[in-house]
């Protein structure tokens, strides 16, 4: 997202491979009727941990982990889990630059309600619902 000149994207990329829990694994599954095969439905979604050494889309203001990278079928995913990324927001529910980020449970993020970081929104673009976000 390039916002007043300034294009964030990927800067201090760092990724870390997880498990799928089984609702992520299950969207994927699901997609595959509808598009390509399926993991189109997870990527570059925000995730949070959700087990030992496992990640899923989680639940509303659980703190957030990164961005699916990948997604494998042997079950595994490539969080992207430190630098700058880009993630789906939720209308209405949009932080503001310099705000706390959690997930919503669904792959996207929203502003955090009472919580902290370290996940902090570095730029919003209101019309597209597209948050750039510092991941820890």
């Amino acid at each position: 997202m390039v916002r007043g000149g300034f294009d964030f994207e990927g800067i201090r990329f760092g990724a870390t491979t997880y498990k799928a829990n089984d609702a992520l694994i299950s969207s994927v599954a699901s997609a595959r009727a509808w598009e390509n095969d399926g993991r189109s439905a997870v990527l570059d979604k925000a995730v949070t941990i959700t087990g030992d050494g496992e990640v899923g889309f989680g639940n509303l203001g659980d703190a957030l982990l990164g961005r699916i990278h990948q997604y494998e079928f042997d079950g595994s995913v490539t969080v992207q889990d430190v630098g700058y990324t880009e993630l789906p927001g939720v209308s209405g529910s949009l932080p503001n630059a310099g705000d706390f980020v959690v997930v919503n449970g669904s792959g996207a993020v929203v502003a955090s309600v009472g919580a902290i970081g370290p996940a902090r929104a570095v730029s919003v673009d209101a019309v597209n619902h597209k948050v750039m976000v510092l991941i820890g």
